[in-house]
């Protein structure tokens, strides 16, 4: 048995979601793949939704990280449109993994664990706070790019680096130019 920081035991979790077989998470899954006893892990998580909890917000803190580079601008002085650019060009990276989107599922599946996600979204998008300007081609790109991270990181879809980049500069293109708003 190892010492594990929480870092390290969530990206474990990580490992397990995203496993060929698409293993689920238990406490014996994540603590073997950690190293850890089930007793060592579930001194740092009491509860399985503890663990959720923070897998959840383990991926919406390296989201959010990347995004914050596709920004390029301090969130806080970000606007609506620059940061659903951040998003296009996030998604647009590629990189969605099974794992991710099994996250996204159990937190749209169990209410319980939703909070991470609604406080992410209002935070970056407005979504819940009612106060979008007209934002139906900001809305369109929006769930366009959501659509793409899905089909790729359910494996419904595969988009090659040119196709991504296509992809990418259509819903870009759609979006108001910075200087016409």
């Amino acid at each position: 048995m190892r010492s594990s920081s929480l870092p390290d035991i969530l990206d474990a979790a990580m490992r397990v979601l995203d496993a060929a077989d698409g293993g689920d998470i238990t406490y014996d899954s994540v603590a073997r793949e950690a190293g850890l006893t089930k007793a060592g892990l579930m001194y740092h998580f009491p509860s399985k939704d503890a663990m959720m909890i923070a897998i959840i917000e383990h991926v919406i803190g390296r989201w959010q990280s990347e995004l914050r580079t596709a920004l390029g601008v301090p969130l806080e002085e970000s606007t609506l449109e620059q940061r659903v650019r951040a998003f296009v060009e996030f998604t647009g990276t590629g990189g969605a993994t099974p794992g991710e989107f099994a996250v996204f599922s159990e937190a749209v599946r169990r209410p319980a664990l939703s909070a991470p996600w609604l406080e992410y979204l209002k935070t970056w998008f407005g979504v819940g706070d009612g106060s979008l300007p007209d934002a139906t081609p900001l809305l369109l790109v929006w769930l366009a790019a959501n659509g793409l991270w899905i089909a790729e990181s359910t494996g419904i879809l595969t988009v090659d680096r040119s196709g991504r980049e296509a992809l990418v500069a259509a819903l870009l293109a759609i979006l108001p130019k910075e200087d016409d708003r």
